[in-house]
């Protein structure tokens, strides 16, 4: 009976399909899995934006020089992103925010780029 107990413990836990209100979130478990979501949700945008400029640079003229080196920039920018939101989570390695703060700066730096991908494409 009581190795029946536990796994079906741990399925009614893995189950718990409460619906998170981000909103009204409190404790540090929901504000990081509220922060985790909303970084999710911009990393999706940024993924298609990059993508729709990848495909405007090529009907560009020397579409494939400017492809190779659009997509060498977006690589180093990644590390930078990662790097740089690193720095804010050792900032706050000793709080409870960390993870928050991480999210944020990682969503931050992402909603940036959104704007430059958005605007590489067009011609001064």
């Amino acid at each position: 009976m009581k190795r029946l107990i536990l796994p079906l413990l741990l399925a009614a836990c893995a189950t718990n399909s409460y619906a998170l209100d981000c909103d009204k979130a409190f404790s540090t478990i929901d504000l990081n899995q509220c922060a985790s979501q909303a970084t999710e949700k911009v990393e999706r945008q940024l993924n298609a934006t990059y993508q729709q400029t990848l495909k405007e640079v090529a009907g560009m003229d020397d579409a494939a020089s400017i492809k190779a080196k659009l997509v060498d920039a977006q690589r180093l920018w990644v590390k930078f992103r990662e790097a740089d939101c690193q720095a804010e989570y050792a900032k706050w390695q000793g709080g409870s925010i960390r993870n928050v703060m991480y999210s944020e700066c990682m969503q931050n730096r992402a909603k940036q780029r959104i704007k430059e991908l958005e605007q590489f494409p067009a011609r001064g």
